[in-house]
């Protein structure tokens, strides 16, 4: 029972560590909405998307995640409504994750070119444990060395479903060239633990804090890049009790193709590079398909552990005017507020 006690320790840490990472998604330029919900109303964006996403960890085991937004904008009554999807799973744990969250963003038009955006998010989050893939002290047999099928531990089945609510706010402030935004997650510090009789395990509020820039680098439509041809450089910073997270994008944007670099940064006991990652992505009237890679820079588990990371998505925005944007696929508009 003492070391079944401790493996729910480790489990629960587990699971605030990934939450304390944004849910493992790096995409944040094309995926804000995982940082700050009120991107969802950016521009009255009607869009949707998929996202998968695999971490590598340790002696050849992964976390695989998936992700699904929408969004909806109501034009006339000043707001959107945005709905995600986020779930990831440990097959050799047996952990299974999924959060849906619903985000209601009004808009505020402050002058010709500046937007305001605040929004509130309400999500439900669920994770599960499959205990035929764990293994208890009294399945162990020391004198014939066999494992038995079934535990009587009656701790056993106090481990299972951790459901709780989730509460969050943010706003954004953007124009056609800059974006600021803050967020906070985990507002209502939610109770994470399997049993519920730990209200020490709580998952702490996380500050985030995002900006972006978008430079035009063919200002004067010369003929060796396409006429819509830019730079978006942005910035996500992140504090929660466990860790302060820094994740840095620079992407250009040629027409229909975009290439970029990311860099991740976090903070143990001083700031470490973890990672460098390289993005690419190719846009076709309302699609946009997209692959990342992310190398692992750092192989020191005992000082920060570096993992690699592959994404891949896929999304579709079915607003009516997006079809005639002729090349220009540039992150920040607000051409479809009017």
């Amino acid at each position: 029972m003492k070391n079944l006690k401790y493996i729910l320790l480790i489990l629960i840490l587990v699971v605030s560590k990934i939450h304390s990472q944004d849910d493992l998604i790096i995409s944040h330029t094309r995926f804000m909405q995982k940082v700050n919900p009120s991107f969802m109303g950016i521009n009255n964006m009607n869009k949707t998307g998929v996202l998968y996403n695999t971490v590598g960890l340790v002696s050849n085991q992964g976390i695989e995640s998936r992700y699904f937004f929408g969004s909806i904008s109501f034009d006339s009554d000043y707001f959107s409504l945005g709905v995600d999807m986020s779930s990831y799973t440990m097959d050799n744990a047996g952990l299974v994750f999924s959060k849906p969250a619903l985000s209601f963003i009004y808009k505020i038009q402050l002058d010709n070119y500046d937007y305001f955006l605040p929004s509130i998010t309400l999500g439900m989050g669920s994770s599960k444990l499959d205990t035929s893939k764990l293994v208890f002290g009294d399945q162990l047999s020391l004198l014939s060395g066999y494992l038995q099928a079934q535990s009587i531990d009656p701790l056993a089945p106090l481990i299972g479903n951790a459901n709780y609510l989730d509460l969050g706010a943010s706003f954004i402030i953007h124009s056609d060239k800059y974006l600021v935004g803050f967020s906070a997650q985990h507002l209502n510090q939610p109770n994470i633990s399997y049993n519920k009789e730990n209200n020490q395990v709580k998952m702490p509020i996380r500050f985030s804090l995002q900006g972006g820039y978008e430079f035009d680098i063919n200002p004067y439509d010369q003929g060796f890049l396409p006429r819509y041809s830019t730079l978006y450089t942005f910035t996500n910073i992140s504090k929660s009790s466990y860790s302060t997270d820094i994740f840095l994008s620079q992407e250009f944007q040629f027409g229909e193709f975009s290439i970029g670099l990311n860099e991740m940064m976090k903070s143990t006991e001083s700031f470490s590079m973890l990672n460098i990652g390289i993005s690419v992505a190719l846009s076709y009237e309302n699609f946009e398909f997209g692959t990342l890679y992310n190398f692992p820079s750092r192989q020191d588990p005992a000082k920060a552990y570096s993992p690699s990371t592959f994404e891949v998505f896929l999304t579709f925005d079915f607003s009516p005017y997006m079809r005639n944007r002729r090349g220009d696929y540039r992150r920040l508009s607000v051409d479809n507020y009017y």
